[in-house]
């Protein structure tokens, strides 16, 4: 099984970004741009590891339609 780093920064950051955001509504430390800064770049991470998901779907998609048209030419 393939070890996604993607997926687990996700989730390391994402608890990292909550506890700052708890600490910072709740704590009387930290700013507010600290708590938004670690929510931003963990749903950038995010997007970043969809993103590569819909490209390998696209390129097996793409391969997926190149085999059917050969089959096709080679039926006909």
């Amino acid at each position: 099984m393939k070890v996604n780093i993607k997926g687990i920064l996700f989730w390391i950051f994402l608890f990292i970004s909550m506890g700052l955001l708890i600490w910072t509504v709740f704590g009387n430390s930290l700013t507010e741009f600290i708590a938004l800064a670690g929510l931003i770049f963990t749903l950038m991470l995010k997007m970043w590891a969809i993103g590569d998901r819909q490209i390998r779907l696209e390129m097996r998609f793409n391969s997926l339609a190149k085999d059917f048209k050969e089959h096709t030419k080679k039926v006909s």
